[in-house]
């Protein structure tokens, strides 16, 4: 009878010790992750880190959602509806501004590749010749908002363009068809959409270019999740930098890895790797040099609240700390 209770115990031992793959998932922390527009090339180290298991490595389970728009998902984050967001950082800057509970816990694009974008064929030299051009946009795109600061840097006003605002998805396609002359939008996601209608032969005046530097893409926390689940945040930005510092170094194997788990991606592995590798172009700027990923220059931030004040309605903050943070970011 002795024998036996120690060989009951001995199985149940065994039984706390192997546990089976749902058992397993049934500890993991359940979070969403909501991006900032559907399926688009650099949400692939998201879905590289996914497949790879970099999140569940850190505790986590991970399901990513598609997003209609950085204003959107800033608001759902605000609400908690989602526990992170990928938003560009401009918009979460005005939205915490106005008072939403936010904060960039992660940057991964500090400069932003805002330009306007159009077929070199439409001869278009230089930006004075932008006078009297129609550029096509949509309603509460970032490159719009801040289009008067650029037209100022070139000595143009608001008045000396035609804007055409459609639906986001075809602004692209309006500008291909002839019916507008340039898009307003970014340069790498441009030139992917003008080379699906055939034109290559792309021109683009950057933003950048004429010293408007902006933060872009960044991950989103509401100040709830900061104050209360401080390790969750840590956990996943490091598998998130983990993911994204391999993407960098091996675009195409998160681009294909992205394309197995995204339907809507399949097919298009060769120009989604493309215009990856040209939104990897933005993954550092002269303040974050030499820094670990997902580091945010307190010094660029100040400049770019002075110009997201006197564009985008943004009102000036205490600090700029209060549009983002570095305690998160990993070593």
């Amino acid at each position: 009878m002795r024998l036996n209770l120690k060989l009951l115990a001995l199985v149940a031992a065994g039984l706390t010790l192997v546990r089976s793959p749902e058992v397993i998932a049934q500890n993991l922390e359940p979070i969403s992750v909501r991006m900032s527009w559907l399926p688009i090339s650099y949400h692939a180290p998201f879905y590289l880190g996914l497949a790879k298991g970099y999140y569940k490595d850190v505790g986590i389970d991970m399901k990513i959602h598609d997003g209609k728009g950085s204003g959107a998902t800033a608001q759902l984050i605000a609400n908690n509806a989602d526990t992170f967001g990928v938003a560009d950082s401009a918009v979460v800057a005005r939205a915490i501004s106005q008072g939403m509970p936010l904060k960039i816990v992660l940057g991964i694009f500090p400069r932003s590749d805002a330009a306007l974008v159009f077929p070199s064929k439409n001869g278009i030299r230089s930006p004075t010749e932008l006078k009297g051009k129609s550029l096509a946009t949509c309603a509460g795109d970032a490159p719009l908002i801040i289009l008067p600061a650029y037209l100022k840097a070139v000595n143009l006003t608001m008045d000396d363009v035609k804007i055409v605002t459609v639906d986001c998805g075809a602004k692209y396609t309006v500008v291909a068809q002839g019916l507008a002359d340039v898009t307003i939008g970014y340069s790498a996601y441009a030139r992917t959409m003008f080379g699906g209608a055939g034109i290559t032969d792309i021109t683009d005046f950057s933003y950048a270019d004429v010293g408007i530097n902006l933060p872009s893409h960044g991950i989103v926390a509401s100040l709830k999740t900061i104050e209360g689940r401080p390790d969750l945040i840590r956990r996943f930005n490091r598998a998130t930098a983990k993911a994204w510092i391999e993407a960098r170094d091996n675009p195409e194997a998160a681009v294909n890895q992205m394309a197995e788990l995204v339907p809507l991606m399949k097919g298009k592995e060769a120009v989604n790797i493309v215009e990856f590798k040209a939104y990897l172009e933005s993954l550092k700027s002269p303040g974050t040099r030499g820094k670990p990923f997902g580091w945010q220059s307190a010094d660029e931030w100040k400049a770019a609240e002075e110009i997201l004040i006197e564009y985008m309605g943004v009102k000036r903050q205490p600090s700029v700390t209060a549009y983002f943070t570095n305690e998160f970011v990993p070593q």
